[in-house]
């Protein structure tokens, strides 16, 4: 009973094992042994390499002290009886190269057993000119070569020789030298006097591969490199690196980093010819001063050699371990992952659909318990699938008894529902398969030819095939407002649209009728209002002037509507050619001045001869500027209608301003749909039936034309529009008379 905690908690299933294997991992206690190991032979090999980097530059620091010691000897030789030779400065000063040659000729012989390597002797005069210039000969120890005169001015310590500059220790110079042909040197250059004046200078060069060769021998370092002081690149190495000699090159502040870390010193890995060393870097001290850099190198197989010893011993014994950790890793495993698998395996076939499986896992710890709430959760699931499946079908059969067509797309538009009304309005049988997505749906958009409903054109219909249909697309957004569906409502407007064309053909014949006679009567009471067929009395008159101006008005308002049923019907055509706007508007404003005058209102004009020409048609602009002129002139009892035009940009503008009542905010919503009229308008006994300016919008809008309300107050409105001027290009490219509709 004490153990049944721990036998029905996983959690103690896992750990106690896992303590019992952390006592195994304990003997991997060799790793410790490994880093113990290796630690103590990094350490002992930093300390070789820092040791025998001080013994390199100790040595290198001789090696230029005797060739100080025997330039100084060398400068100061007096003449030779036994040889004839002179003193190596008389002979520098006058120049004798034969003599000079015989005063150093012992010197250079004892120079090897004085300690100096001698490589390479150059004695100059004031000038800078080598007088005096020999190389030992790389390939034979006991040979010289002579090399010619050489310009020796340019070097640094050679102008500070001659210009007598000393330092704090002394006219002495020392350090590296690039003798430009690949070599590279460790010299040692003093000032030749002649009493106090300086004649020139001597310069002692030890090659320096030569040197850290021997060095490299001494000092059983492997590698062993000198370094230019101000950039860190190797300036020359006791080898050559198959890669060439920058693969040793260092930190280009290595003399920096050398002078902060004297005490601990700096260390660096290289790879050269395939195999890693370690490097220890020393300052190159000379005559006080740092010229340069050193490092000597031995292979890190140093450090890992101790490791090699173990090894056999340490990867027995891990591999004893992790055979024990995977033994006992299998067997918990197995405890866990057996009913974790019989609960995936169900969980899977519940995914499939098979919502009546149920896991047989039964244990008091937590994947029994995981067991029982998934069993629970697919009985909820099977009941709440049950439910879903009963509304979707309550919701589809509600779709599919919609008389409007009804498609529903995904967020990619792809089509995923058709009800048989949009099968049936897209000419699809039960059987065939529907469009992939929305936009294989052939839709032509009726544009021009689309009928009015309500006093506005309406933008949404289409033509399918032969049925017009309005078409609303609404999207389904879900919780955090990202569209997740698409729905399309197809409502069969073919009916609705014949309808209308009938009604439009209907008024237009009508109009067409009841307009001859209306002509007849205008034209006769105009005859008899002139007196014409006789006198009249002062009441006769009165009468006959009513009725020719009621017929007036009546031939108007049947115009009007002739001409919306000709705009509906596409029988109305537009012939868009360059036209001279100026004239058109003085037939305009002539024939509109009469009525102004009636009323006794001013008809101010302000027109330039100088309009460009415009792209409209010649016969319905100036109606449609008239219908805007006579509804200004009709909803103005006094004041004044003023009429003006101007060239703006690519456009010619006409403002038409008058001085009546203004428009109301709420009718300027609709002041340019059909039978729109204010409410002074309906008192008015200029009262039309509200198609002027709707009638001068469709015309201007089919002429590539804009009207708005500019302006509208108490003190009168001001209605504006633009057409296009003519330009080369859009002559070239003026259509030719087209139907008004699409």
């Amino acid at each position: 009973m004490a153990l049944r905690p721990l036998r029905s908690r996983i959690q103690y299933k896992i750990i106690v094992p896992f303590l019992l294997l952390t006592l195994l991992v304990a003997l991997a206690g060799s790793t410790a042994a490994f880093l113990f190991v290796t630690g103590n032979a990094q350490e002992r090999l930093n300390n070789q390499l820092a040791q025998t980097a001080r013994v390199v530059a100790d040595a290198i620091v001789r090696q230029e002290n005797s060739n100080l010691t025997f330039l100084r000897e060398l400068a100061f030789a007096g003449p030779n009886a036994e040889t004839g030779a002179p003193a190596v400065a008389d002979a520098l000063a006058d120049g004798d190269t034969v003599g000079l040659s015989r005063a150093v000729e012992p010197f250079v012989r004892i120079s090897r057993r004085r300690g100096v390597r001698l490589d390479r002797l150059v004695l100059f005069d004031g000038r800078g000119q080598a007088v005096l210039h020999r190389e030992r000969d790389p390939h034979s120890s006991a040979s010289w070569i002579d090399l010619p005169s050489h310009d020796m001015s340019g070097l640094w310590f050679v102008q500070r020789i001659l210009a007598g500059v000393s330092d704090a220790r002394g006219d002495k110079y020392a350090g590296l030298l690039d003798a430009g042909d690949g070599v590279r040197y460790l010299f040692t250059a003093v000032p030749i006097k002649q009493g106090e004046r300086i004649i020139g200078g001597a310069i002692v060069a030890t090659r320096l591969e030569g040197l850290l060769a021997d060095l490299s021998a001494q000092s059983q370092s492997a590698i062993t490199t000198v370094y230019d002081p101000a950039n860190g690149r190797a300036f020359a190495s006791s080898i050559e690196p198959v890669a060439g000699l920058s693969v040793l090159d260092s930190h280009p502040n290595l003399v920096e980093r050398l002078v902060s870390a004297p005490d601990y010193g700096v260390f660096d890995t290289v790879m050269v010819n395939e195999r890693q060393y370690q490097l220890a870097f020393a300052p190159l001290v000379v005559r006080g001063d740092i010229v340069g850099a050193l490092s000597v190198a031995l292979a890190s197989d140093y450090v890992i050699g101790p490791w090699s010893d173990m090894r056999s011993s340490l990867v027995g014994l891990t591999i004893v371990l992790m055979a024990a950790i995977v033994g006992l890793g299998v067997f918990i495993a197995r405890q866990i992952t057996r009913p974790v698998e019989e609960l995936l395996s169900v969980a899977q076939d519940v995914t499939g659909g098979n919502l009546d499986r149920r896991s047989t896992v039964k244990s008091d710890d937590e994947i029994g318990k995981l067991a029982s709430a998934f069993n629970t959760m697919t009985s909820h699931l099977l009941a709440l699938y049950s439910a879903v499946r009963a509304e979707a079908g309550r919701r589809a059969a509600i779709v599919e008894s919609i008389t409007d067509g009804v498609i529903v797309c995904d967020a990619a538009d792809r089509i995923e529902l058709l009800n048989p009304a949009a099968r049936r309005i897209l000419d699809l049988s039960d059987d065939d398969p529907p469009p992939a997505t929305i936009a294989e749906v052939r839709v032509e958009p009726l544009g021009a030819a689309a009928p009015h409903f309500g006093g506005a054109r309406s933008p949404d219909l289409f033509r399918i095939g032969e049925r017009v249909v309005r078409v609303v697309r609404a999207p389904v957004f879900d919780s955090d407002g990202e569209t997740i569906a698409t729905v399309v409502v197809l409502h069969d407007m073919t009916n609705d649209v014949a309808i209308d064309r009938a009604k439009t053909n209907f008024i237009a014949t009508i109009s067409h009728e009841l307009r001859t006679p209306l002509t007849i009567i205008s034209g006769n009471a105009s005859l008899l209002a002139r007196q014409l067929a006789g006198p009249l009395s002062e009441e006769q008159q009165m009468l006959i002037d009513g009725i020719h101006a009621q017929s007036r008005s009546m031939i108007s308002l049947v115009n009007n509507v002739i001409t919306i049923a000709g705009l509906d019907s596409g029988s109305l055509t537009f012939d868009i050619e360059p036209i001279a706007l100026a004239p058109a508007l003085r037939r305009v404003i002539w024939l509109t001045r009469k009525f102004a005058l009636e009323k006794g209102l001013a008809l101010d004009v302000d027109i330039p001869d100088d309009l460009p020409e415009v792209l409209a048609d010649a016969v319905h602009l100036p109606h449609a500027i008239a219908q805007v002129l006579d509804n200004a002139v009709r909803y103005t009892s006094s004041g004044s209608v003023r009429l003006t035009a101007r060239h703006q940009g690519g456009r010619v503008r006409i403002d038409i301003r008058d001085s009546g009542p203004g428009i109301s905010p709420e009718q300027r919503k609709t002041l340019f749909m059909r039978f729109s009229r204010s409410e002074e308008g309906l008192n008015s006994p200029e009262r039309g039936i509200g198609l002027g300016l709707a009638i001068a919008s469709e015309l201007i809008q089919r002429q590539s034309g804009v009207i708005w309300l500019e302006h509208s107050s108490s003190e009168g409105s001001t209605f504006s529009l633009t057409l296009p001027c003519v330009t080369d290009e859009t002559v070239e490219n003026c259509p030719t008379p087209v139907a008004s509709a699409a």
